[in-house]
């Protein structure tokens, strides 16, 4: 795994200030020093979770791959626990040194991640949410104060 260690809480900072920055030089014939809007990532809800309700309870074995925009990225060999808890699905576990928490249910999906101390919760976009039998494969933006702060793939199977 790259580092994610140390550069955490400043590159959610930076995020948080992206928005607030502009050049002055606004190319579309705007306002000098007004910034276009950033496009929120559309959010998932109540279709994805539906999605991953068919996913068997059990064993989960994959591949996890999340990018922090800033960070670095963890692509890891991952290991835990498919359960459903009502309308939600929770795929928990591990990917070398890092907790994962993936949460996905009709308010939304949620991804915390807690390496060696240093943590972070997002939200996930829409994007590919598919079952086929017991395997998922998951591709979608992070999503943090409604903007995009990164990537999640996985590809895992539950109930094995």
């Amino acid at each position: 795994m790259r580092p994610l260690l140390g550069l955490t809480a400043a590159a959610l900072v930076l995020l948080g200030a992206a928005g607030c920055t502009a050049s002055g030089d606004d190319a579309d014939g705007g306002s000098p020093g007004t910034p276009a809007a950033p496009t929120a990532p559309e959010l998932a809800g109540p279709a994805e979770a539906e999605v991953l309700a068919a996913l068997p309870a059990g064993a989960a074995t994959g591949t996890a791959v999340l990018s922090y925009a800033g960070l670095g990225e963890l692509r890891e060999p991952f290991t835990g626990q498919c359960s459903h808890d009502g309308g939600s699905t929770r795929i928990e576990g591990s990917a070398d040194t890092a907790r994962i928490t993936l949460v996905v249910g009709p308010d939304g999906a949620r991804l915390d991640l807690d390496d060696s101390g240093v943590t972070s919760s997002t939200e996930l976009s829409t994007g590919r949410y598919e079952v086929s039998g017991n395997h998922l494969s998951l591709a979608a933006d992070l999503a943090l104060d409604g903007m995009r702060a990164g990537s999640a793939d996985l590809e895992i199977d539950c109930g094995g």
